[in-house]
């Protein structure tokens, strides 16, 4: 039997930073939508590090090679922050992430 909507994925994992840990983050992504083999999800992310924290949230189709995430939500020195989390290589051992976030 293959994937059906409201399948979740769950995820956590360190944030890095050139080769240092500077916090850590998690989330899920629940399946919304399929056609044919094409698979949507609603995503839902959190990343803690040592200034604050931010929710990040998209909707997005497996095997893409990228997937850009609103930031919806920011607590601390991010308090009026906002901007796009742009994910690379996602459940993937080297999965990488890019915050542009304008204050």
């Amino acid at each position: 039997m293959g994937p059906s909507p409201g399948d979740m994925d769950v995820y956590s994992g360190a944030a890095v930073k050139d080769g240092r840990s500077v916090g850590r983050g998690g989330g899920h992504c629940q399946v919304i939508r399929l056609k044919g083999e094409e698979l949507t999800s609603q995503c839902l992310i959190t990343m803690e590090v040592e200034q604050g924290s931010l929710t990040m949230q998209s909707l997005g189709t497996k095997g893409a090679a990228s997937r850009d995430m609103a930031i919806t939500g920011v607590t601390d020195v991010y308090r009026n922050a906002r901007g796009i989390a742009r994910f690379w290589d996602i459940a993937m051992p080297d999965e990488r992430v890019r915050l542009e976030i304008l204050r």
